[in-house]
Parts: structure tokens; C-alpha cells; sequence
């Protein structure tokens, strides 16, 4: 138990079992660059606070240098079996350091030390996933730009609606991950606070300048209440969050993906390399990258619960049941990195099939709200016209003709006030230049929104 850093009034080993089970190194062996670079900070304000020594500090700045050395080049082998990645790094660290090792603990916590790790962790992945973000936006937004001519159905409830361009779609992704990415900066603040002088909950009686500790790990801010502190995990919940919204509108375009590749649609073709194949039915190209994709999303809000229910209701203050906090997030930041990460290169090579785009445009009930609002500007009201309009369109099903080749006298027996010139209606060149809103699907618009991503997302 003499190794253990709480095991001084023990007198009984800790079950096997237990301690396996306790063990959190499997999850926070992650946070080891965290944790030499928090140690490297402590080291220097406990000299400046009269602990250590000019000497002892040099001599223990030495040690964390050559570990963190070792770890960069893939040397350092920390035991597997240690309670957790303090105490393997501790252990390394008397190998070094010897006795003087020990000193390295004092005015500290492993409830301030870890809240701080995490936190220094999740700053830095939080401007990964943001910069990963940013990238497939521009990705997306080049891939808008190819598309500008290609015209196509769009959908809503799974059904075709009203002609617009694939480009206008594209950009409605990059919206949507935008609005991910805010949640991400929101997130981000909670992470940029030095907690350390809390120590486990009611601060420390050593003076401990925690201006030169946030200024040498690079944080703004300095927590304001220690016993907030120890049992704080809001951080991270925001954070898994963010995934959660991140892998929701992930998911949302893995399924436009998913729908605009099957052999239906046949309008997107991915990339072979992520797909797979079947194992009994030779002809398979599965899409597999995108349904684990869409799947990916429950895992997220799978972290976000979980870490949820444990603060529920916990006693305010540190509880051991934070242990739990890192297997969410750690899990639902990788995973989050991994999709992101794929999800580029998956545009990048990215095809649209514009003949299979021009086949799609032979339903002309995608015409159907074009020739309404055409009544609407000959002097009817709309809901008398969208009336006329419905039995126009249900004729042609009836009859299976396209309605541009019904005629004119026909067309006058639903709708008196139509004209001749209702057949340009038809058109789904036309159809995306009448609308006329900022931010429709109108070619001149497409192009602002277009030139306005592109601009925002320079340097992504």
C-alpha cells in the first residue's frame, strides 16, 4: 500500500479485483502530455513558493523533460497496471528523480491534477475538431461550387418537391455544421480555466501562484471556488454536447448520402474506398462509411446520457463516480475526430452523376408549386390556386402523362386563368430562376453563399 498515494492509514491490501475495476489507466493513459506539462508548471511554482529548491526544481524538471522526451519517440513504457496515469507517472518519475519525486505532490490533488489534464485535453481537441469541421466545410463548399449547374429534385418527407440545385444542398450542409461548430466554441471556455490550488476541494495553504500556473499552461482564466472545482464535470458534458449535435447533423448528411447513392437515386457515387463489399453477394458496393456514419450519432448521445446520469444528482464536490467522465469523452472525441476526418476525403472524391440529375427532372410535379404561384400572379388566391393546381397533377397521374403535354384547353378546364405561356413553367432552369429570396436556390444566390463560405473559411 506504500505505493499507493493515499495508501498511508491502510493497513489491508485492496482486493484484486477491485482494484482492477477501479483502475482508470485504460481510459487516462491519454493524458499523459497533459499531465508532464502540469507537472512541469507545478514544479515551477512550488519553487517559487519556497518548496523546492533551485536545484530540486532543475533536477525534477529534468526528469519530466526526458519523460516527456520518451514518450514523443514512442520509449516511454508506463506500467499498465498503475491505478492511473498520475500514479504511473509518479512511478517514472521516482525512477529518475528518486525520494525528491515524492515532493511533486505537495499543495496538490489528483481532483485538481485531473480536472486540469481533462481540461487541458479537451481544449486541445475541442480546436481540432473545430479546424476539422472548417476543413470539411471548405471541402463541401468546393464541392458546391462544381455542382452550381447541376440541377435536381429536392425532398422533403422522402418525396420529390420542388427543383433546386445540387450546389444549394451542399451549402445547406455547411450551415448545418456551422451551427455544430458554435456549439463547439460555446464549449470551448469551459475548458480554458486553471484549477489547480483547489486541491480537493478547499484549496491549499501553500501560495501557490496560479497566475504563473495559467500563464505557463496557456489557460485565461483562474477558478473562482475550489469546492466547485473538485466535482465539476459541466466541461466535459458540454462538450459531449457539441458531439452530440456534431454527430447529429453528421448524420443527417450521411443519410442524403445514403439515399442519393442507392441504385434508385444512382445520383452520388462514393468513393470505393469507402465502401465494402458483400461476402456472399459478388455485385454488393455497400456504403458502409456512411451508415456507421448515421449510426455513429447514437454512441454520442450514448456519452452525453451516461455522463449525464452520473452528475445527476451527485453530492456537490468530488465523488468517484466521475471516474466514469473520461470513458465518454474520450470516446465520443475520437470518434468524433475519426468521422470528421473520413467525411473529408469522402467529399473530396465524390461524384455527382449530372446525366442521372437530368433523368430525375422528368417527374414535373417538382413543377407543381411553380405553376401555383404562376395562378397566383394571373389574380388567383393561393389557396383556390394550389386547389387547381392538385387536381392538375392528379389528372396527369391518373392519365400518366407528363402535364407540359397536356393541352392547353384541358389545362383552362382546371385552372381558367392559365395561358399559353404555362408550358416555360416546365423547365428546371426556369424553375430555380424565379425565386427570388436571399438565400434560395437561384443561381445568382447560390453563387453570394458560395463566395461568402469561401471567404469565411479561408485558412480552415
Amino acid at each position: 500500500m506504500k505505493n499507493k498515494l493515499w495508501g498511508g492509514r491502510f493497513g489491508k491490501r485492496t482486493d484484486p479485483a477491485f482494484e482492477q475495476f477501479s483502475s482508470s489507466f485504460r481510459w487516462d493513459r491519454r493524458l499523459l502530455p497533459y499531465d508532464l506539462k502540469i507537472d512541469a508548471a507545478h514544479v515551477k511554482a512550488l519553487r517559487k513558493c519556497g518548496v523546492l529548491t533551485a536545484g530540486e526544481a532543475g533536477k525534477l524538471l529534468s526528469a519530466i523533460a526526458r519523460l516527456v522526451e520518451r514518450s514523443e519517440n514512442g520509449h516511454l513504457r508506463l506500467d499498465g497496471n498503475s491505478e492511473d496515469i498520475h500514479s504511473a507517472i509518479q512511478s517514472e518519475l521516482e525512477k529518475l528523480a528518486g525520494p525528491l519525486a515524492d515532493k511533486l505532490h505537495t499543495a496538490r490533488s489528483r481532483n485538481d491534477l485531473v480536472s486540469q489534464s481533462m481540461r487541458l485535453y479537451g481544449k486541445e481537441h475541442a480546436a481540432k475538431i473545430e479546424s476539422l469541421i472548417g476543413r470539411l466545410q471548405k471541402e463541401i463548399v468546393l464541392k458546391a461550387e462544381e455542382t452550381q449547374g447541376v440541377l435536381v429534385p429536392g425532398m422533403t418527407h422522402l418525396q420529390n418537391a420542388q427543383v433546386v440545385s445540387q450546389a444549394h444542398i451542399f451549402l445547406a450542409y455547411v450551415e448545418m455544421l456551422d451551427r455544430a461548430k458554435r456549439r463547439l466554441q460555446a464549449a470551448a471556455p469551459f475548458f480554458d480555466v486553471c484549477v489547480l490550488g483547489s486541491g480537493a476541494l478547499a484549496g491549499v495553504t501553500f501560495n501557490l501562484d496560479q497566475r504563473l500556473l495559467a500563464r505557463e499552461l496557456g489557460l485565461s482564466a483562474i477558478a473562482s471556488n475550489s469546492y466547485d472545482v473538485s466535482g465539476d464535470r459541466d466541461f466535459a458534458l458540454n462538450a459531449l454536447s457539441a458531439a452530440v449535435f456534431t454527430g447529429l447533423q453528421l448524420s443527417r448528411i450521411a443519410e442524403d448520402l445514403m439515399v442519393g447513392q442507392a441504385r434508385g437515386a444512382a445520383l452520388f457515387d462514393l468513393d470505393e474506398a469507402f465502401c465494402t463489399g458483400s461476402s456472399m453477394m459478388p455485385q454488393k458496393k455497400n456504403a458502409d462509411f456512411v451508415e456507421l456514419a448515421r449510426g455513429a450519432c447514437g454512441v454520442f448521445m450514448g456519452n452525453f446520457l451516461g455522463l449525464a446520469a452520473t452528475l445527476k444528482g451527485l453530492p456537490t464536490s468530488y465523488n468517484r463516480d466521475l471516474q466514469w467522465d473520461k470513458k465518454y469523452l474520450f470516446d465520443s472525441v475520437e470518434n468524433c475526430e475519426a468521422l470528421l476526418g473520413i467525411f473529408i476525403r469522402v467529399f473530396e472524391t465524390l461524384k455527382v452523376n449530372g446525366k442521372r440529375a437530368k433523368a430525375l427532372l422528368a417527374d414535373e410535379s417538382l413543377y407543381a408549386t411553380d405553376l401555383a404561384d404562376y395562378l397566383v400572379r394571373k389574380g388567383v388566391p393561393f389557396k383556390s390556386a394550389h386547389q387547381q393546381v392538385g387536381r392538375i397533377v392528379s389528372f396527369a397521374e391518373e392519365k400518366g402523362c407528363p402535364i407540359s403535354k397536356i393541352g392547353l384547353d384541358l389545362l383552362k378546364s382546371f385552372a381558367p386563368r392559365i395561358g399559353g405561356d404555362v408550358y416555360e413553367l416546365f423547365d428546371a432552369e426556369h424553375s430555380v430562376r424565379l425565386k427570388k429570396t436571399v438565400g434560395s436556390t437561384h443561381p445568382a444566390e447560390v453563387r453570394k453563399q458560395i463566395k461568402r463560405w469561401k471567404v469565411s473559411l479561408r485558412g480552415a
